[in-house]
């Protein structure tokens, strides 16, 4: 496997552009997630790598091998790139086996390397006379990644490759997925538009906004440290609140905060839901709760303060409360400021 260096790469189609001078780097064994909305550029990015659009501007670079460039167009079949599509793309008219084994050449199509990617994907040998309709979706998206690894490429594209499982399902999908690439010692490129898969499947997350890349770095900092509001609105959601910051002290609609890092002045506060501790009536600031959105296991209590301010809270399903209710809230520890220029 290989490491991937995207350098100033750009695209447009007529005078819409879709990237605009983007880097990323892919080190060699990692996963990298590109995460982000729909339409922002990420599948473009993708299909680029792997050498189906052509690029504007800048350079693929696979393994220190040129493969894309201005004057230098290296074809799909030539970058050594495994590609799993959206839904998995298995052809419905062959077995799990011949669906494994396609991309390989007439003599390479042998028994022992079937055995052996059935073994890294983790499917039984029972299943390889089964045709796609009778899998479930978690086996068609390890049969689909089975057959990306066969040919061993240096470098593994899985464009939004869950997005058509439910959300059970797509949890147990992803882990066995990251499991599988790990085994292998994959460099990996996963396009998604989930920000809880893109933590937990990645070493490294990298947001696009708009046709660019608005903070690449690991899981826990981007949500622990987003470039921006926006940013963190998007992974992992929350409130932002505009404040003036005294001192390292904000007074806003949901009480005195200690914002970190220090900013001074005018600035927008992100309060993440799991922050935001619902208490008795009476007790801290006082709020009105407006939606209970319940999970299972958790519950996410929109409220809505006394100044009309929204904010969300996040916690155990035991004994949430009713819409209608009046509460106070406190919100636990630090929040993240952005200064805002005057």
């Amino acid at each position: 496997m290989s490491d991937v260096a995207i350098k100033g790469l750009s695209k447009a189609y007529g005078p819409q552009p879709v990237l605009r001078a983007v880097d990323l780097y892919v080190p060699d064994g990692s996963i990298t997630s590109v995460l982000g909305a729909s339409g922002c550029g990420k599948t473009t990015l993708l299909r680029i790598v792997a050498g189906f659009v052509r690029s504007d501007a800048g350079s693929v670079t696979i393994g220190g091998r040129l493969v894309e460039d201005p004057v230098t167009c290296v074809a799909p079949q030539h970058r050594g790139v495994g590609y799993v599509p959206q839904e998995g793309a298995l052809f419905p008219h062959l077995d799990v086996a011949a669906n494994i084994l396609y991309g390989l050449p007439r003599r390479a199509r042998t028994k022992s390397r079937l055995t052996e990617m059935l073994e890294i994907a983790e499917l039984s040998p029972s299943l390889t006379g089964r045709y796609p309709h009778e899998l479930s979706g978690g086996q068609q998206q390890r049969v689909a990644l089975a057959r990306a690894l066969a040919p061993a490429p240096t470098v593994v594209l899985l464009d939004e490759p869950f997005s058509s499982l439910d959300a059970r399902l797509r949890v147990s999908a992803g882990r066995e997925v990251a499991r599988v690439l790990r085994h292998a010692e994959a460099t990996a490129l996963i396009v998604t538009h989930d920000q809880g898969e893109a933590l937990s499947l990645a070493d490294q997350v990298a947001v696009m906004r708009e046709g660019r890349f608005v903070q690449v770095a690991s899981p826990s900092d981007v949500y622990d440290a987003p470039a921006d509001p926006a940013t963190a609105e998007f992974v992992g959601g929350g409130t932002v609140l505009d404040a003036e910051v005294r001192g390292g002290v904000a007074k806003t609609a949901a009480g005195e905060l200690v914002v970190e890092p220090a900013v001074e002045g005018h600035a927008r506060l992100v309060v993440r839901p799991e922050q935001v501790e619902i208490v008795a009536a009476g007790e801290e600031t006082p709020a009105t709760v407006s939606e209970v959105d319940y999970y299972g296991a958790q519950v996410v209590v929109h409220l809505e303060l006394r100044d009309g301010t929204a904010i969300m809270a996040r916690g155990p399903a035991s004994r949430p409360p009713s819409v209608g209710d009046l509460v106070g809230v406190v919100v636990q520890g630090s929040v993240r400021g952005y200064g805002v220029d005057a």
